[in-house]
């Protein structure tokens, strides 16, 4: 069946449903969904292990976000499906980023995210791990830095955070709805140290440093270590992503442009 008959064929719906398909995520099908009067999002995707993407933890993932409240409920969640409620609302771009009142919004809704304790079966995240799972799996001649530079920059990891981290924050994964902004596509997702969000917004926004202060005070107290480990190991995750995205998948959509914007950022690191 293709992914539109299989996503009609759930048992879940009350009606026929239609479904209009979205531009393709970079890693997965994406629909939205019309049952009736209701309207859902729909995600389809497969186990990625070049990029330790598993379904069944994303979906677990984004069980427990939704009951923090800063992610859309599910509605279903099964063998690579993902069904939410559809969110009203805006994605932020990368510009949306250098306002406060988003700064402060952010750090509101990492704050909740960050709450309380994240389920023991959520598998560990860490900036730094995830790095050494690229490295493993990028030729030398790949690289844009040489592999024993690299291996210097990194620190050890940290997997004893407890929290429930997106690991993947860039602006695109926030949606500014009527009840605040909200969390979406947990694939990087796990359990780890709040830090690693913080990082995550710092690095993939491009924060400077007055943005990176005001950003910092409105989430309130972190370790100032962990979160540059954190900052370092998540720029150049994004670079060896990317590379591994091309190899893998080819140069899809934007991602030539992205992967030189992720390279240079890296490159910067070593100067």
């Amino acid at each position: 069946m293709t992914p539109e008959e299989t996503l009609a064929a759930l048992p879940i719906w009350r009606r026929t449903p239609t479904l209009v398909p979205l531009m393709q995520g970079r890693t997965n099908r994406n629909f939205i969904i019309q049952d009736g009067d209701e309207r859902y999002f729909g995600r389809m995707g497969v186990d990625l292990p070049h990029h330790d993407i598993v379904r069944a933890n994303e979906q677990a993932c984004a069980k427990f976000a939704a009951d923090l409240g800063v992610s859309p409920s599910v509605h279903y969640a099964a063998d690579g499906i993902l069904i939410t409620a559809f969110l009203d609302g805006e994605t932020l771009h990368a510009a949306d980023m250098h306002d406060d009142a988003t700064l402060e919004a952010t750090a509101a809704v990492l704050r909740q995210l960050h709450s309380r304790a994240a389920p023991m079966t959520i598998p560990a995240r860490c900036g730094v791990t995830s790095c050494r799972s690229y490295l493993a799996t990028t030729p030398d001649e790949e690289l844009p830095v040489p592999r024993e530079s690299i291996m210097a920059r990194l620190d050890e990891s940290t997997l004893e955070g407890d929290r429930l981290v997106h690991a993947d924050i860039i602006p695109e994964n926030l949606m500014r709805t009527a009840g605040g902004l909200m969390l979406i596509d947990w694939e990087y997702s796990g359990r780890g140290a709040p830090e690693t969000d913080l990082a995550s917004v710092i690095s993939n926004a491009d924060l400077n440093p007055s943005e990176t202060r005001k950003f910092l005070e409105a989430y309130g107290p972190h370790r100032p270590g962990v979160l540059e480990q954190q900052r370092v190991a998540l720029i150049i995750r994004e670079a060896l992503w990317a590379l591994a995205q091309l190899r893998h998948a080819g140069p899809q959509g934007d991602l030539v442009p992205y992967s030189k914007h992720c390279i240079d950022r890296m490159l910067k690191e070593f100067q």
